[in-house]
């Protein structure tokens, strides 16, 4: 009888899961060089998988605008959104011996300035309210230099 119930509870969960409502949502790049290297555009959805690097949803965009938009099914939850243009065409960000990046990079609610901080600062939510993820992309500058 108690495998029947947990065999029903897992299934009830895997189903709830499977037709869970997502969202329509917007991934706003702005500031994006034209015609100077792809875009790379990594989603985490958890602190864990931030920390860890293994994206929800990764993607590389083609950069025509100086705006780029990317629409995207997303569920309900809060989100990371990390971007860099790889401008020297070698399929990875690039960085100083200190580790800041050289080329341009872009996260949500980060200012460019020093390093960004973790997954709770940068989060932003995808509800039915709030659809859009918005990325300033641009150079890393130093704490201290203006």
């Amino acid at each position: 009888m108690q495998k029947k119930i947990l065999v029903l509870c897992v299934l009830f969960w895997v189903v709830g899961n499977c037709f869970a409502d997502n969202i329509q949502a917007v991934i706003e790049i702005n500031d994006v060089t034209v015609d100077v290297g792809l875009v790379y555009v990594a989603v985490y959805s958890n602190e864990r998988d931030y920390k860890d690097e293994i994206p929800f949803i990764s993607f590389i965009l083609e950069p025509i605008n100086t705006t780029l938009t990317y629409s995207v099914e997303l569920p309900e939850g809060e989100y990371v959104v990390s971007s860099f243009q790889d401008k020297n065409g070698d399929g990875k960000l690039n960085s100083t011996i200190f580790g800041i990046p050289t080329e341009h990079v872009g996260k949500t609610n980060y200012s460019l300035r020093g390093a960004p901080s973790g997954f709770n600062k940068l989060k932003a939510p995808v509800n039915n309210s709030s659809t859009k993820l918005i990325v300033n992309m641009g150079r890393v500058k130093p704490l201290g230099v203006i």
